[in-house]
């Protein structure tokens, strides 16, 4: 079996002398063997002179470098058309992997053989990180994935996931619309689910998130995942999306939206001028993270989110109404 990780990756020099080493030194079975995929979205730091110095090592590393896209969605098509494996891991360029990460993932796909067999890694956090504020931002709910026998497409993220190359190249494509990012890989994944996608939580296959995000970051990461979301709202039609990110719409039964008015009522009464103040008295921005640094920045965060949806939306029914239609706004924060 050969496996292909395809790693998207953008300005890393910080991180690429941590996550090439494990990257490269996998422990592998008799008859198992892997390529390593950088494609480069227009890195501007030294990412690329990184990579060529690694891809000394014949046959397993191997750089590509594309116009710079803003989004890892064409980076992954670009791996995804060049690899050679039977099967495509998509991993992000901040995770270092255990030393048997790869077997993980192959083992898996030798014991489930059909196309649509598909596995959900895990990640977690270094201590460093875990004690950074910003380590709010990189938690995913691996509990709930351990108890589901088989997961959704909401499920299908692509810092750690695998699936059978074949399959991948018929119908995993990524939407390359930089307005859906961070969130194309879930259009993705609804996409391989209604094509038969089976996936499945691999706890084994994990890796260490070493990236650490800058508080001053906040806002922009949620104003650029609010207008995602808008965006993805109207590529999935599929209410446990809306669940999933706490949008209204009139589509919702009645009860789910008296309970979201009333949460988002008393997310606007919490965040407020005095709140903010309180929190950051109480140690929420001195570095180090914290129940005051959680709620601090998650109201950061959740603010603009909605704002970005909110902006998102206002534009695409100041299109409607340009292009003539007289459509109404069904869809709201």
């Amino acid at each position: 079996m050969l496996v292909s990780l395809v790693i998207a990756t953008y300005n890393r020099m910080a991180l690429l002398p941590r996550t090439l080493p494990a990257l490269i030194r996998q422990d592998l079975d008799p008859g198992l063997s892997y390529e390593i995929r950088f494609v480069d979205d227009g890195s501007t730091d030294e990412t690329p002179s990184l990579i060529a110095r690694a891809a000394a090592s014949p046959g397993v590393v191997h750089y590509r470098r594309i116009e710079h896209t803003g989004s890892p969605a064409a980076p992954r098509n670009v791996g995804l058309d060049d690899a050679r494996g039977d099967v495509i891991v998509f991993v992000d360029d901040d995770v270092v992997p255990d030393s048997d990460f790869v077997r993980r993932h192959a083992e898996f796909h030798r014991r489930f053989t059909a196309d649509e067999d598909a596995a959900l890694g895990r990640l977690y956090l270094s201590d460093e990180v875990r004690r950074d504020p910003m380590s709010l931002f990189h938690s995913f709910p691996y509990a709930e994935a351990a108890r589901a026998r088989q997961l959704s497409y909401l499920f299908f993220w692509t810092c750690n996931v695998s699936l059978k190359a074949a399959f991948a190249k018929r119908v995993g494509r990524f939407d390359e619309d930089a307005g859906l990012h961070p969130l194309e890989d879930m259009e993705c994944g609804y996409r391989l689910m209604n094509a038969g996608m089976r996936l499945q939580f691999l706890q084994e296959a994990a890796g260490c998130h070493v990236h650490q995000m800058l508080p001053d970051r906040v806002s922009q990461k949620g104003r650029r995942t609010g207008r995602a979301q808008s965006a993805l709202i109207r590529r999935v039609p599929d209410l446990a999306l809306k669940r999933r990110f706490g949008i209204l719409t009139a589509d919702q039964p009645a009860l789910v939206r008296a309970v979201r008015v009333a949460r988002r009522a008393a997310f606007r009464m919490a965040d407020n001028p005095l709140t903010r103040a309180t929190l950051r008295r109480l140690g929420a921005t001195n570095g180090v993270r914290s129940a005051a640094s959680d709620a601090y920045y998650y109201l950061a965060f959740r603010r603009a989110v909605v704002a970005g949806f909110l902006d998102a939306e206002a534009e695409r029914v100041r299109e409607s109404r340009g292009a003539g239609w007289a459509g109404d706004h069904r869809s709201w924060r």
